[in-house]
């Protein structure tokens, strides 16, 4: 006789979520159907209870439930529902399902929204008014010399900018807080709760503070242990232990929502090291929610703490992968989204293979998903978008160009069904499409592109700055360089110096994730002013990227190393031009070790920067007059890349001056019958320009340029 199948008892109840705290009295769901695929459906009782028998699954591992809510309580929907898709079988908890009335979530996120934005705005009005009437005093006094009216000027600044940029983290926190239910809560967190829904943020640390809630863990630890104990002493467990054991996991599920609020709340005032100590509080606490430890993975991958985000985000990915396994299908998109991010940042730190490996899986997945589901179709083009990047970034050209034009279709048909969500994604999009079609030399198309990006980007940054003036920025930035390519300088000034005064005040806000743009818009003036031999400017622009980069890549060297090095070699071509040999050749030669270092690693990506530098340097070596090493360098760097037109004709000047007339003579003309005939005549003219022919050879130049007349 065959035993019957293992039953696992889940108990739960249906309530109203925060009628409790609103009324001073629990408000029940009597009659909701609760299912399970392996249980006997159940219907909640008078007190909202229900008890699911499930059988055929094993302890420990995370399944779902389903509430269908109908009668008096049709028209209410379930708050909660996320969490009822990770449930633990053999929690000894009941599980609580809330629900609320068809549309009172949206209504709450937009009161708290208001009454946030209001409460900010009141704020920062009275500090202007305070401000304004110490200006207008210094002003009746004449004292425009003292430093504290310069002080007020800023700060009336900066007061300015911050009311929309808190828009969009109100809006989000808002989104998220509006899900809790009180009812569960301590007077302590309600209390704080209440104040960051008013916008009283400096209260909720008040309610929150650090030592209690150490205490109250400390607490919770000691009751957890001994429960454990009394379980282990008892061969049944005792009344006693259940109800510590089930009092401290509710206990410290309310703590960690806690902590949550409060790195929330730091989030808010980017103040990075609160943020931080409070979310790793609330995801060492409970290491299976997932949902935490990917919203604390996304905010250090924001602030470019990559090493821990990467861990986190492996963490989240083990996790997934494992309760697909166990349920297919139940978490594969979530598989998908986790790799798309750690895939994101193994491309910036330059580990491209791994981000590969990764965007193809996330894009396999998410084409399966939207094959049997459209509303997929938004994940596949974010990844082909990402896809793309990364292809430009290992100078895979073809492919990123078809991952961008099919991400682009999508993103053209999900704007016509809704512009106002799709708007940003397809202005990403053509950004990345027209930085393609520059590198193809294509301008025009790219030209194009870049202005509808423009567009759409400026007029969302209208309705949100916060949200979108860094897009508005990297286009500007891109079109810049599409200027300067063209030679239309003044277009090209106009857009990197307007790019330059966006990204240094999101900078000033938010450092940790502007301040790498910043040196990316000085490093393109600094270019810009050199073409332009405004070498003063350009050397001042250079010199503060560099610190930048500097200081970026001595605590992310994967990420920035390379910017420091194309930074260094830009900034010698600058001292070539103004005759500062020794400083160039210094410079050309360490940010050649920097890029051979790299390469070491990922030869794919950073040989053509070392063939590159190396070309650089042959020139700088001709300039100061070191024809050996002159030649030594061409010839390492055509070894590395033989289309490099300018570096043959460095090897031939280097030969030239060096007595090796015939060997050069033939570089010379094979360059001929290639066209290049314009391009040497302009190379010796900046040779003669810089007095830098030697006179015994003048007559040897005089015979290459005479060659070059019959050619």
């Amino acid at each position: 006789m065959q035993s019957a199948a293992q039953q696992i008892p889940l108990k739960g109840v249906v309530a109203v979520q925060n009628s409790k705290t609103n009324t001073g009295k629990t408000q029940y769901v009597k009659n909701a159907e609760v299912t399970h695929p392996n249980a006997k459906n159940d219907v909640t009782d008078d007190d909202g209870k229900f008890t699911l028998n499930i059988t055929g699954l094993k302890q420990n591992i995370q399944t779902q439930i389903a509430v269908i809510l109908s009668g008096a309580y049709g028209d209410y929907v379930v708050v909660n529902e996320k969490e009822l898709r990770d449930i633990t079988l053999g929690r000894v908890t009941p599980v609580g399902v809330y629900v609320c009335k068809r549309g009172e979530l949206e209504q709450r996120q937009a009161e708290m929204i208001g009454i946030n934005m209001r409460k900010l705005e009141e704020r920062m009005e009275a500090d202007k008014k305070r401000l304004q009437n110490e200006l207008e005093n210094l002003k009746a006094k004449n004292d425009y010399l003292n430093a504290r009216y310069g002080e007020i000027k800023d700060s009336l600044d900066i007061i300015s900018k911050n009311i929309d940029k808190a828009f969009e983290r109100i809006k989000e926190y808002a989104q998220s807080m509006v899900l809790e239910n009180l009812d569960d809560k301590d007077n302590l967190y309600v209390k704080a709760y209440d104040c960051f829904s008013r916008g009283e943020l400096d209260s909720v640390s008040f309610y929150l503070q650090d030592k209690e809630l150490e205490l109250k863990h400390q607490k919770i630890l000691q009751m957890q242990e001994e429960a454990k104990k009394e379980k282990e002493l008892a061969a049944i467990l005792t009344e006693s232990a259940k109800a510590k054991e089930e009092y401290s996991e509710n206990s410290m599920n309310e703590l960690i929502k806690e902590w949550l609020l409060l790195a929330r709340t730091y989030n808010m005032k980017n103040d990075y090291e609160k943020t931080m100590q409070y979310y790793e509080k609330a995801v060492h606490a409970d290491a299976l929610n997932m949902d935490n430890l990917l919203e604390y993975a996304n905010y250090l991958h924001s602030i470019r703490e990559y090493v821990k985000a990467e861990k986190y985000y492996l963490q989240c990915l083990e996790r997934y992968r494992l309760l697909e396994s166990e349920n297919p299908k139940s978490h594969i998109a979530d598989v998908a989204k986790v790799l798309n991010r750690l895939a994101t940042l193994h491309r910036i730190v330059n580990e491209y293979p791994k981000a590969t490996e990764e965007y193809k899986e996330a894009l396999d997945i998410r084409r399966k998903l939207a094959a049997e589901n459209a509303v997929y179709l938004v994940d596949v083009a974010r990844t082909l978008n990402d896809l793309a990047i990364l292809h430009r970034a290992n100078n895979e050209h073809q492919k990123a160009l078809e991952g961008n034009e099919e991400a682009l279709k999508i993103r053209r048909k999900l704007v016509t069904e809704n512009s106002t969500v799709y708007l940003a994604d397809l202005a990403q999009t053509l950004n990345n499409l027209a930085v393609l079609h520059w590198s193809f030399k294509e301008y025009s198309k790219a030209l194009e592109e870049y202005g509808e990006a423009l567009t759409i980007r400026r007029k969302l940054a209208q309705e949100n700055p916060k949200a979108y003036l860094p897009d508005v920025a990297q286009t500007l930035n891109n079109l810049g360089i599409l200027h300067w390519n063209t030679k239309e300088y003044a277009k090209a000034l106009q857009e990197h110096e307007e790019a330059l005064k966006i990204r240094r005040s999101l900078a000033e806000e938010n450092p940790k994730v502007y301040t790498d743009k910043v040196a990316q818009s000085l490093e393109n003036l600094a270019i810009l002013h050199n073409a332009t031999e405004k070498y003063d400017k350009a050397l001042q622009e250079y010199e503060e990227a560099l610190e930048i980069n500097k200081s970026l890549a001595a605590e992310n060297p994967k990420a920035y190393l390379m910017y420091v090095a194309r930074t260094m070699d830009n900034l010698a071509n600058l001292h070539e031009e103004v005759k500062e040999y020794s400083k160039a050749l210094a410079e050309h030669k360490e940010a050649l070790d920097i890029f051979k270092t790299l390469a070491s690693e990922n030869p794919k990506v950073y040989t053509p920067e070392v063939a590159f530098t190396l070309s650089n340097l042959s020139w700088c070596y001709i300039l100061v007059k070191e024809y050996t090493q002159a030649e030594q360098s061409a010839r390492e760097a055509l070894e590395l890349d033989n289309t490099q037109t300018e570096v043959k004709i460095y090897l031939a000047h280097a030969l030239l001056f060096q007595n090796h007339f015939p060997e050069a003579e033939k570089i010379y003309k094979e360059l001929l019958q290639a066209n290049k005939s314009e391009l040497i005549s302009d190379n010796l003219n900046k040779l003669e320009k810089a007095a830098a022919i030697p006179e015994e050879h003048k007559t040897d130049v005089d015979k290459i340029r005479e060659m070059i007349k019959n050619n």
